[in-house]
């Protein structure tokens, strides 16, 4: 039994660094004035960039401009206020334009 307390235990381990991606459904409500209004099961977090895919316009990212709670039959849902720009990878994004790849 010597040496049993000297013996390494454990190891730190460098965290490693990537991407989640959450995918949700939301209930598009308006697509005009270059905004997009959804409603979700989830807030949305403000400034945070997401990414659509509408059967209508095809593929976007948009930011988060603001998350209110709002009662739909009787039930708490999130509704958004989105603004579309351009893709991370420099691609345009916006509705009707062509669709960003992702």
């Amino acid at each position: 039994m010597s040496g049993r307390r000297s013996h390494t235990r454990f190891a730190v381990v460098r965290a490693p660094e990537g991407v989640l991606r959450v995918s949700r459904d939301v209930v598009v409500q308006s697509t005009a004035n270059e905004q997009i209004l959804a409603l979700s099961h989830e807030p949305g977090v403000l400034g945070e960039l997401v990414f659509l895919q509408l059967p209508d316009i095809g593929a976007l990212h948009a930011r988060v401009l603001e998350s209110v709670p709002v009662m739909v039959d009787g039930s708490v849902r999130h509704q958004l206020r989105l603004h579309p720009v351009a893709a991370p990878d420099g691609g345009m994004s916006i509705p009707g334009g062509t669709p960003a790849n992702d």
